[in-house]
């Protein structure tokens, strides 16, 4: 068993008004999220063991919602305090520097035919940051694999919505990994411009500047809007323009973004190293910021998880 499952299979979970062992909560093999994709979800974090960014990660998961057309049966403040719950009820797992990530799926219930669905199912469970799988990537850099598969572009699907159906960012991402298994994918939209990761947001650094993709082909992650402030509070311009894979090669630094890993540098692309040091300063002032913000130094709280 793998530890992200074990660390899952330890803790309570919130399953449609109850507070269950993850071992003992249970699905129908028809509920749609399973059998459809019919869902949504997102993710956030701990900082310390307390809340992060919750009712951003909440107002995103309701935008979903609103999107797909899926009533939750709760608001947002009744999820949040479900949330709270669940991660009092967990916390004693924690060690003083581990954290967690709590995830909210929502999907339309149970009904192979839309006459048999009644109400929707909701799970808010949580498990730790696997803090050692990223520790070297904070100082060495991660290797970002460009792949052919394609970003599902805006006129079919919103990339802004999150939604529980990845098989076309999971294809693009076993791409990446038959290449290096611990690699970042990158994905182009259907016009060759650069889109997103498989599920991080990225960002160049050209000549003093951050550069990133425009908000119309991407999911709009809150890591990457917290960047975005912390670019600003530095005085450090940001544009959102259209990017290629040009500008990678021809660029000071690059590192990717999601709610889990903050900000990881970027080393490699295609496994062909960059040729700039990593992390890169603009990195490393970044990542400064965000430590002081959060009172707590990310990149030694990784790297204690791998230290004897």
């Amino acid at each position: 068993m793998s530890s992200t499952r074990r660390e899952v299979d330890e803790g309570i979970v919130y399953l449609n008004g109850a507070f269950v062992e993850a071992t003992k909560a249970k699905i129908s093999i028809c509920d749609r999220g399973f059998i459809f994709g019919d869902a949504v979800y997102d993710i956030a974090r701990t900082f310390k063991h307390q809340p992060y960014r919750w009712r951003e990660h909440i107002d995103r998961l309701w935008q979903s919602l609103r999107y797909v057309q899926i009533d939750p049966g709760l608001t947002p403040e009744e999820l949040y305090r479900v949330t709270q719950e669940v991660l009092e009820r967990n916390t004693k797992r924690l060690a003083p520097n581990d954290e967690f990530m709590v995830t909210w799926r929502v999907s339309r219930g149970v009904g192979l035919y839309w006459s048999e669905i009644t109400e929707p199912t909701v799970i808010v469970a949580c498990y730790k940051i696997p803090f050692a799988a990223l520790a070297k990537k904070y100082v060495d850099g991660g290797n970002l694999i460009i792949a052919s598969t394609r970003r599902i572009p805006p006129q079919c699907l919103d990339p802004k919505a999150k939604l529980q159906n990845k098989l076309n960012h999971v294809v693009a991402e076993l791409e990446a990994r038959s290449i290096d298994p611990t690699a970042y994918v990158l994905m182009l939209d259907i016009e060759g411009r650069l889109s997103e990761c498989a599920a991080q947001n990225f960002f160049i650094v050209r000549d003093g500047q951050l550069l990133t993709s425009k908000r119309d082909n991407i999911l709009e992650g809150i890591a990457r809007k917290d960047v975005m402030e912390f670019a600003k509070g530095l005085s450090i311009e940001c544009i959102e323009t259209d990017l290629y894979p040009f500008d990678l090669y021809n660029c000071d630094e690059i590192f990717v973004t999601a709610n889990s890993i903050c900000m990881v540098p970027i080393s490699k692309i295609n496994c062909r190293p960059i040729g700039q040091p990593v992390p890169g300063p603009v990195t490393q002032r970044l990542l400064a910021v965000w430590s002081d913000t959060v009172g707590v130094d990310i990149v030694a709280q990784a790297l204690s998880h791998i230290q004897d």
